[in-house]
């Protein structure tokens, strides 16, 4: 998808009237703010010897590739180890299966429970219901979290109807999502410096291998949430650069289209309009008039061919925009930044614009702080180290001949500085979690590639062989890193799939009607769904009277005090001297399995244990706090257990 005829960022060869200065010193300031970003975080965590490591790693690694320049000639190697598409459409394939092997053992996890209980009966109704109606429906602690998804909620009926309750289905997919979101890359690089296909290559391959990714590998709704946007947010953007370098209207057809899918996936599709934006602004600074082929018609207005393409993005957003505000109480979630930034921070609600100002530069230091520790900083302290070093003479060498390699800083400063910016402006409105940098790391991989293979116009300035070694060495830490992330995070999953296997035996063997005290101090049993259909044959809370810590109960405080106080009741009307059967279940984290106690008790006593539980009546149900629901489960139980 490229030649010689391709204007990309990085083909114009001179810039307007001062670009060497404004660029060198964006370059500078992104080098600035990655070093100390990360020197800080080093400190902070106690870690600061890691700098000397990578100061030593990087001095080793400048003498040898100068004596590299000196003693082999430098420059370009004499055979391209990832020559033309076919070989490394396979290679970023096999890194990103065995790397993400461990994950395929792996069960469902967390919300998982949630979206297969909602969508594994799907009907056509349900799909368009999805159009007017938040994606969770209030399965989420009965909140709505105004997530206009319909493709999120179609990738689950596909994907149920397809693989059922087999979790390495699932894992497939998301496997294939990372080869496809990786092989896009891949091109986008290739289009940007097509001299050099290795270097496109290792942009890929970067990406299918980052640890950021462990999230969205083993995690099945993970895989949903950014996978699908992901793949149609870069087809959108690849398209559109692909419309500007030949001004063929199909490709500019084929970005809408990709845009309206990504409008449909996830809510990151906001900035997109922008990202293209800013593609054709940086172009045009850098010094590239051509901002499209020369096929237009004659006589029409340059701004015309500049402005009209963007046409169409910006009504689909206006639609999408009057649609979500037709839908939701808010517009873009606006009611929920400051609940989420004060929640971050720790602070109260801000009164004033200079407060927000504050408040909003404080997060934007806690978000990107995150989104760094996430992304440069995942590894063990030695290795840490190397990965360092490896970049500040990378760094260091680009700074130095950025004269002669224009094309590569460029690059860089838009993929590692303009393209990271927009990407991480939606996480300021949302939870943070290195899932949702998976959009976000396509800049930062596509900059890390022309930063270890910059494109020269003195070719036997730089070391070859040398930079293919540190490339591969970089590619094999992060695989190695993210296999062991997979495989750690399949071991906790395991744990709680066989510990949601031993509530489910444990309920099914005792008497119908009988009442459970359930203990588990987390949230992975994610009940009520994981006792529902599909995943038990009949809905378990219809069989067995459930009283359960709210840490496990995935819905709303109102609707656990609604279900505790019905099922209390049940259990309290009758005859006061009635002996009935109360059932303990408490999760034990030394042996990792639930102890088990069973007991009769009078139904008076029963009532006595609830009124100490509740310090009142059985109508304090109504009232109690969060922080006080789970002491109340607990502390009945004790009484029950202790009582027996």
């Amino acid at each position: 998808m490229s030649n010689g005829k391709d204007s990309d960022l990085a083909h114009p060869a001179a810039g307007p009237l001062g670009y060497d200065r404004w660029m060198t010193r964006l370059f500078l300031l992104l080098l600035c703010s990655l070093g100390g970003g990360a020197t800080y975080l080093l400190f902070l965590d106690g870690n600061e010897w890691v700098l000397l490591v990578a100061l030593g790693v990087g001095a080793l690694l400048w003498f040898l590739e100068r004596l590299e320049v000196t003693y082999i000639g430098g420059s370009a190697l004499r055979w391209n180890p990832l020559p033309g598409y076919l070989v490394p459409v396979v290679i970023i394939s096999l890194a990103a299966l065995v790397v993400c092997l461990p994950a395929l053992k792996a069960c469902f996890y967390d919300d998982d429970f949630v979206y297969i209980h909602l969508f594994h009966t799907p009907t056509l109704s349900q799909f368009l219901r999805s159009f007017r109606a938040d994606l969770s429906q209030g399965l989420f602690a009965g909140s709505n979290l105004q997530e206009f998804r319909p493709l999120h909620g179609l990738s689950w009926m596909l994907s149920y109807s397809l693989w059922g309750l087999h979790p390495v289905g699932y894992h497939l997919s998301g496997i294939l999502l990372l080869v496809l979101n990786a092989l896009m890359v891949f091109l986008i690089a290739r289009r940007l410096g097509p001299e050099e296909s290795w270097r496109a290559g290792f942009a890929g391959l970067l990406f299918a291998v980052l640890p950021v990714h462990v999230m969205n590998v083993f995690w099945v709704n993970g895989i949903f949430v950014e996978g699908p946007p992901t793949l149609f947010y870069l087809s959108a953007f690849l398209y559109f650069v692909c419309y500007r370098s030949t001004g063929l209207t199909r490709y500019l057809a084929l970005s809408v289209a990709a845009f309206i899918a990504c409008l449909l996936s996830k809510e990151t599709a906001l900035v997109l309009p922008v990202t293209l934006v800013s593609y054709d602004l940086f172009r045009k600074l850098v010094g590239d008039s051509s901002l499209s082929a020369g096929d237009s018609p004659a006589g029409r207005k340059p701004w015309r061919r500049l402005v009209l393409p963007y046409a169409p993005f910006a009504a689909l957003l206006l639609v999408y925009l009057a649609w979500r505000h037709v839908t939701f109480p808010s517009l873009l979630k606006e009611d929920v930044w400051a609940v989420i930034w004060s929640n971050t921070l720790g602070k109260g609600s801000p009164t004033g614009i200079l407060d927000w100002l504050a408040l909003l530069g404080r997060y934007f230091r806690t978000v990107q702080g995150g989104n760094l520790r996430s992304l440069l900083l995942p590894f063990p302290s030695a290795v840490l180290g190397l990965v360092l070093g490896l970049y500040l003479v990378w760094a260091l060498f680009l700074l130095r001949r950025r004269a002669e390699c224009r094309q590569s800083v460029r690059v860089i400063v838009y993929f590692g500085l303009v393209w990271y910016l927009i990407a991480s402006a939606p996480l300021m409105a949302t939870n943070q979690s290195p899932h949702h940098l998976y959009i976000l790391s396509v800049g930062p991989c596509i900059a890390t590639a022309f930063l270890v293979a910059p494109a020269c116009t003195k070719l036997r300035t730089r070391a070859g062989y040398l930079r293919l070694l540190g490339a591969g060495l970089l590619v094999c830490i992060c695989g190695c890193q993210l296999m062991k992330e997979n495989s750690r995070r399949a071991r906790v999953v395991d744990r709680n799939a066989r510990a949601r296997a031993e509530l489910v035996a444990a309920l099914e063997d005792m008497p119908k009607q009988a009442l459970a005290l359930v203990w588990f101090p987390r949230d992975s049993l994610v009940l009520p769904y994981t006792l529902q259909e599909p995943f038990t044959p009949t809905d378990l809370y219809s069989r067995v009277r459930i009283i359960e810590s709210l840490m496990a109960y995935w819905g709303s405080l109102p609707q656990w005090q609604g279900k505790t106080k019905q099922v209390l009741a049940a259990e309290l009307t009758g005859a006061p001297d009635e002996r009935i059967e109360v059932n303990v279940l408490a999760w034990d984290e030394w042996s990792n399995s639930f102890q088990r106690k069973k007991c009769t008790l009078p139904r008076k006593q029963l009532g006595a244990y609830v009124t100490e539980s509740l310090g009142g009546p059985l109508q304090t149900v109504d009232s109690i706090e969060p922080a006080e629901a789970d002491k109340f489960v607990r502390a009945l139980m004790l009484l029950v257990w202790q009582g027996s």
